[in-house]
């Protein structure tokens, strides 16, 4: 069945990155394990390889990640980052609002490796803050905006499936972005309210560097521009600017490019999930199994999220197989199972980016989400089953 092949090679990258620390591997081990257990894959290898340097999503990610990076280093290396980071945690009184409120503005414009770009600015903010809380803060609060903030893709895809409003789906979301938003906030902050302070002049031009940091976002919204060119822009722009610190930062910006293999293998495995029709046989899999609807439209978008790490994919894949079992009506808790489903997903970019960003574990890091997690869909079953 190519549902256990997914579980398990699932469970074996989880299992090797605990066991030896180290991404790569894990992910080489369960891609391989994935492959040796589905026959059409065995001979497929140079094919799957050549679809993912040809992919056009592959090909403008690199760059993005590298100008992600170079952003961070020279914002680190020019102390700008540190100036910020002292601005923001005065307005917000050194409280836990101002790592939260990074990751959530940058969160309502989405951009490749979104969770990576502000990650470097909570690495900062976040002082006395454990790796792991750090990273599921930013990862979190970025993440929980896709449950309702109308410019996800997968949304637009579900109003085109549903024939729903875009408008509307968005408005029936929102209590569920609101769940998912305050059990953040209290179960990695407690009931403290955020403070705010008001700021010196001075202190408002050290946060500078966040209007450029939101200008990326508006670039890619109201100029439909690519993301990779809306960085290169704000990159070399930065760079004219603090050109002093430019060579140093290019530097251990090169350092950082060990994550391409990694991001090599992700698409490997998404094309051999969707090129080689894996996805539907998972569908078609769980169906035959008896399952209620309701259950599949729980299972089978947790399941495809998980393995593609792609929520507009994994909402292709599910809600399909729903509607041919009646669940017309469950499109909107196919679309939060999905968006959970890659949260969750050892192969979802933003995760396997700044896992390698903080040298966290990825099975801790699971472990640590599980309870937004539950909260989550329990408040989704709710809300729409």
């Amino acid at each position: 069945m190519v549902t256990v092949s997914v579980v398990l090679s699932l469970v074996l990258i989880v299992t090797v990155q605990r066991l030896t620390k180290t991404l790569l591997l894990s992910m080489i081990s369960g891609f391989g394990l994935f492959v040796v257990m589905n026959n059409v894959l065995r001979g497929a290898l140079v094919e799957l390889f050549l679809s993912s340097v040809r992919d056009r999503s592959f090909l403008t990610l690199i760059p993005a990640i590298f100008f992600i990076y170079f952003l961070g280093e020279i914002m680190d290396v020019s102390k700008d980052a540190q100036r910020m980071t002292e601005s923001v945690q005065k307005l917000f009184q050194g409280s836990m609002g101002a790592v939260v409120f990074i990751p959530s503005a940058i969160g309502l414009m989405p951009m490749p490796a979104g969770a990576m770009f502000t990650a470097p600015m909570v690495d900062h903010m976040g002082e006395g803050m454990s790796k792991l809380d750090k990273l599921l803060t930013n990862y979190w609060f970025r993440h929980c905006l896709e449950f309702f903030w109308p410019v996800y893709p997968a949304m637009y895809l579900l109003a085109g499936l549903t024939s729903m409003k875009i408008g509307v789906i968005s408005l029936k979301l929102s209590p569920l972005f609101f769940v998912s938003f305050l059990a953040g906030w209290v179960y990695l902050n407690g009931l403290r309210l955020p403070k705010f302070n008001k700021l010196t002049r001075s202190e408002l031009k050290q946060l500078w560097p966040l209007v450029l940091i939101v200008s990326v976002g508006f670039m890619i919204l109201l100029f439909k521009m690519e993301g990779w060119l809306a960085l290169l822009f704000v990159s070399s722009f930065y760079a004219l600017v603090r050109r002093s610190h430019v060579f140093m930062s290019v530097k251990r910006t090169l350092r950082r490019l060990d994550v391409v293999p990694i991001v090599l293998l992700v698409f490997m495995f998404k094309h051999a999930m969707m090129d080689f029709g894996l996805g539907e046989r998972v569908s078609l899999e769980l169906t035959n199994l008896g399952l209620s609807t309701k259950l599949v439209a729980i299972l089978l978008p947790l399941l495809s999220g998980m393995s593609t790490g792609i929520t507009h994919a994994s909402l292709g894949i599910s809600y399909p197989v729903v509607v041919g079992m009646g669940g017309e009506q469950l499109g909107l808790l196919v679309y939060v199972f999905s968006v959970l489903g890659v949260l969750l997903s050892p192969v979802h970019l933003c995760l396997i980016l700044t896992l390698n960003y903080f040298k966290v574990d990825l099975s801790r890091a699971v472990l640590k989400m599980l309870p937004l997690i539950g909260i989550t869909a329990f408040a989704a079953y709710l809300f729409y089953a």
